[in-house]
């Protein structure tokens, strides 16, 4: 399934490439591949030090930051696509940079395999309590009672 939508997906970005070109010139067109490179890749560091941050907060806060994590997921995904010579791929490396896009995506995901969990008769259990550092490990501990001992 991946190879098939990788060489359509490559025939498409020279295809859009080509007509660019044509249209505005070849040195144009590098030009503007470039820039969006260079546009992404600044996109990508301040959303990735943001996500970073929201997650850094979420462990302070006790909570696991899964929906960071995915965030983190989409943003690598996204980079990898703005690094990748060509328009559609930007387009879709962009789209994945933008918070809104980005959290409309990680939410299609999340429904789409809790559909699979759920639908075969699968148990989840979720916690979202303090993390196992914050608790109180009082409750570990036995009692100790002290005393002497007198044997005659």
């Amino acid at each position: 399934m991946i190879f098939p939508l990788f060489v359509i997906v490559t025939l498409l970005e020279i295809y859009v490439l080509v007509s660019v070109g044509e249209a505005i010139g070849g040195f144009s067109t590098i030009l503007l591949v470039v820039i969006t490179a260079l546009i992404g890749s600044t996109l990508l560091k301040h959303q990735g030090w943001s996500t970073m941050a929201k997650a850094q907060q979420s462990m302070a806060n006790g909570q696991t930051p899964a929906f960071e994590m995915l965030e983190g997921v989409v943003i690598l995904i996204s980079g990898v696509l703005l690094l990748t010579p060509g328009f559609i791929t930007d387009a879709v490396g962009l789209l994945g940079l933008m918070p809104w896009s980005r959290a409309y995506f990680i939410d299609h995901i999340l429904r789409k395999n809790a559909e699979k969990v759920f639908s075969k008769n699968n148990t989840v259990f979720i916690h979202k309590g303090q993390s196992s550092e914050k608790k109180d490990k009082s409750k570990d501990k036995k009692d100790t009672i002290e005393g002497e001992f007198w044997e005659d």
